[in-house]
């Protein structure tokens, strides 16, 4: 199936991203392109999507590649100098304290309550339906260090 680089890169009316001239609906859209031939700049194979798109974003790749193992590195450093921070405080018996950038906040452990919601909807499903709300997700990437 060939694809549209034109119609991915902006929103359609139909919706689809996919090639105009191998379209279902082209007799009856719109928005159907007028560069209905073989060799249309924009049209391409989708199973080289991947690699053109690598090819087109290895800047960006390889930038928030970069950032993303940076930024678990030093999430890691952070967890440590907070563990050994709380250990302090507990030892000093200080609550509170604040620097020139930040204030820290001592907060001792608790217990949460929460609700099961994979049980509660097995028990009680007509009551999940009844409190459910459909919320809108924006698209995203999730990006995972190995």
């Amino acid at each position: 199936m060939k694809l549209c680089k034109e119609a991915m890169g902006n929103a359609t009316a139909c919706g689809k991203n996919c090639c105009c001239l191998e379209c279902d609906r082209r007799e009856s859209c719109s928005e159907v392109c007028g560069e209905l031939s073989e060799k249309c700049e924009f049209a391409f194979e989708s199973d080289t999507s991947l690699v053109e798109m690598q090819k087109n974003a290895a800047v960006i790749i390889s930038g928030i590649a970069a950032l993303a193992v940076q930024k678990k590195q030093i999430e890691e450093q952070e967890k440590t100098m907070r563990d050994k921070l709380r250990e302090t405080m507990e030892s000093y018996g200080v609550k509170s304290f604040e620097t020139p950038e930040v204030k820290f906040l001592y907060i001792p452990a608790t217990t949460r309550t929460t609700i099961d919601a994979a049980r509660l909807k097995k028990a009680m499903p007509d009551v999940v339906e009844k409190y459910s709300k459909i919320t809108n997700v924006s698209a995203s990437v999730k990006i995972t260090v190995k």
